[in-house]
């Protein structure tokens, strides 16, 4: 059998693989730093080669030196939007981690390659579980084809990608806040007793009683609210696939 391949699918290919190297590197799970860069290009390959196929495309209205970088951008844009569910997860996990006074001894953790807290790992290790479970990582791809009929390949830079993404950014960190304010409301209450009780007791050390004192309400606070935390961490992903791709992916 002979199968023969003209220059234009070769370029589409290129293009193709450019999208979907760009989100591979910035989606959640797939662009985690512990995965091998490698593994990420050949996962990009497969994903390229099986959605060429189907992609849409307007080659010719630009060159492909201009159409190459903007592939890229479009696919790490797409990816960093929908990395956002786990960046807010990760924004409710530093509030509570502040209002717990964890921060205070906060070291660089070798896995997100920055400083987190002891209880930043929750919060990761929840969020992606609940990812996972939930098939959002399906999800990804399925985004990921639907974005070469949203946006066809060639077609230059989509104006409202932009837009989308800003709005993304800052209704998904909104809602991590919102996520973690209920246990912040209960920490800072807390702290208001403390301090209170300091005001008519003054022989109490509040130092010595006020930071154990947080550290079990905070952690009693946290396991009580978990199924909360599970349903606001599900309502957050499901928020930005559906603002991500308009919702046309199901989740």
């Amino acid at each position: 059998m002979n199968v023969t391949i003209n220059g234009g699918q070769v370029a589409l290919l290129f293009l193709v693989m450019l999208r979907c190297t760009g989100l591979v590197f910035t989606a959640p799970i797939f662009g985690h730093h512990s995965i091998p860069t490698l593994v990420k290009v050949g996962l990009a390959a497969t994903l390229a080669i099986a959605l060429a196929r189907t992609a849409g495309a307007t080659l010719g209205t630009l060159p492909l030196l201009m159409a190459a970088p903007l592939e890229l951008i479009i696919g790490l844009s797409l990816g960093f939007i929908l990395s956002m569910g786990f960046q807010a997860v990760e924004l409710a996990g530093r509030v509570v981690s502040i209002q717990l006074g964890l921060s205070l001894g906060s070291v660089f953790s070798p896995t997100e390659e920055e400083t987190s807290t002891a209880i930043d790992p929750f919060f990761s290790v929840l969020a992606g579980l609940l990812f996972l479970a939930l098939g959002f990582h399906l999800a990804i791809v399925q985004a990921l084809a639907n974005s070469f009929s949203v946006y066809p390949v060639g077609g230059g830079w989509p104006m409202d990608l932009a837009l989308t993404g800003a709005r993304t950014i800052a209704l998904a960190l909104e809602m991590g806040v919102r996520v973690a304010l209920p246990i912040a409301l209960v920490l800072l209450l807390l702290e208001l007793a403390v301090a209170l009780l300091a005001r008519a007791i003054p022989q109490i050390n509040v130092f010595i009683l006020g930071l154990p004192l947080k550290m079990l309400v905070g952690i009693a606070v946290l396991a009580m609210a978990l199924p909360t935390l599970v349903a606001g961490a599900t309502s957050l992903f499901r928020f930005v696939f559906d603002a991500a791709t308009g919702g046309v992916v199901n989740t």
